[in-house]
């Protein structure tokens, strides 16, 4: 009987000796997700790792301070804890969100590929599986292989729902890469027959290059005039680019004999972007040297961009400058957005301000356009606009102008 006794009370304070540790262990861990929720994270990650020093098979904890080391920008130090739940065979829903998330966050797509590859062998969300897919397919510049994993009969589910969908179609939009693209706007003024132009244009790569071609039409002050253009993107690697852009005129009675463009873009810090460069326009009586550049700040999901133009006709000696202002407002992706712009002042680079000044006007204008771009299906997208100027057309005597844009693009194969 008392070997019975002195058995049952052993067990017992076994049982106890567990739960106490256990309950040790939960209240430490209580602990450090509360400081992690403070973003108090050295003291978490000090917290759970005491936690696990208790329980050194908690694979949750594990997958906690793996995160808490994500959100500090620290990928290697959360891998290793990745791989520390790995290796104790924990195979629960958290790990797996956690560790695709960790090499999402840092960029790691091949790896990424491969973690979702395992996820899925453990019956992890199929939808989050394919989104993740997808991105690294987007980022990896796999398009073709990342359309056909969406299109698959078992994915076609998720294709109609966010985020996958947003995805889907930007896939379609960057393997689409040859774009035909065709504007028209009309000015409406007080006194004086209404204004056209128009242009129609192909764009496609070479390699990493871009490459268009445009024809642009202008009825204006009772003449007729036709431009040949050709833009080229030459891409330097690192975002970085140049523009070159030449035209041709063949009436040059509304736009110049030769038109040269030319614009080198860096991206900064801080999704910051500028740029600088210049225009050459050649008319019958004048040449216009215009200097130009463009700075930009992406915020959220909102673009603010200034462009300022400094012009000069060295042969009448006469110089004027005008700035652009121009606000977007983007949806669910760079296609939907509403935009907003505000301009001062004249130039000539300025397709829709061709006046009878054969490419100089140092009279004041007052510019303000609301336009809105919206996506028609995955590959096309229409954009209307509307504008009022307040333009001085003799010196001190302002009229009216109001202008209806209409664009649409359609993305080929």
């Amino acid at each position: 009987m008392t070997k019975t006794i002195i058995v049952f009370s052993f067990l017992f304070l076994i049982f106890l000796t567990g739960v106490n540790a256990q309950i040790n262990t939960d209240s430490i861990f209580s602990r450090s997700i509360l400081s992690a929720q403070n973003k108090q994270y050295a003291t978490a990650v000090e917290s759970a790792k005491k936690a696990l020093q208790t329980d050194s098979k908690r694979g949750d904890i594990m997958v906690f301070v793996a995160n808490v080391y994500a959100w500090q920008n620290m990928p290697d130090s959360a891998l290793v804890y990745i791989k520390k739940a790995q290796e104790i065979n924990y195979h629960q829903t958290d790990f797996y969100e956690s560790w695709t998330n960790i090499l999402l966050w840092s960029h790691q797509y091949n790896a990424l590929l491969a973690g979702c590859d395992e996820a899925e062998k453990y019956n992890y969300s199929a939808e989050d599986i394919l989104k993740k897919r997808l991105i690294a397919h987007n980022e990896l510049k796999n398009y073709d292989l990342g359309i056909r994993l969406a299109e698959l009969p078992e994915n076609k589910i998720f294709i109609l729902s966010e985020p996958v969908s947003s995805i889907y179609s930007n896939l379609l939009l960057k393997r689409n890469s040859n774009l035909l693209a065709a504007n028209y706007s009309i000015d409406f003024f007080d006194a004086i027959s209404p204004q056209h132009l128009g242009s129609l244009g192909y764009s496609f790569l070479i390699g990493k290059q871009s490459m268009g071609f445009r024809a642009n039409y202008a009825n204006r002050f009772n003449r007729n005039d036709l431009q040949l253009e050709t833009d080229f993107y030459l891409h330097l690697g690192n975002k970085q680019y140049m523009y070159f852009n030449y035209g041709y005129g063949f009436n040059y009675s509304l736009f110049p004999r030769h038109r040269v463009g030319f614009e080198y873009y860096i991206p900064l810090k801080y999704k910051i972007d500028v740029s600088i460069g210049g225009r050459y326009l050649n008319y019958t009586s004048s040449q216009v040297i215009i200097i130009t550049g463009n700075v930009g700040k992406y915020i959220n999901r909102s673009s603010i961009s200034l462009r300022p133009y400094y012009v000069v006709n060295a042969q009448r000696n006469q110089q004027s400058f005008s700035l652009i202002g121009n606000y977007r407002f983007f949806a669910k992706n760079e296609i939907n957005f509403w935009g907003l712009e505000l301009g001062f002042g004249n130039s000539p680079d300025d397709r829709y301000s061709n006046s009878q000044t054969l490419g100089f006007n140092q009279l004041t204008a007052y510019k303000l356009k609301v336009e809105r771009n919206l996506m028609l299906n995955r590959i096309s997208d229409i954009r209307i606009g509307f504008g009022y100027t307040r333009e001085e057309f003799i010196t001190n005597l302002f009229r009216n102008r109001y202008t209806l844009e209409l664009g649409y693009k359609l993305r080929l194969k």
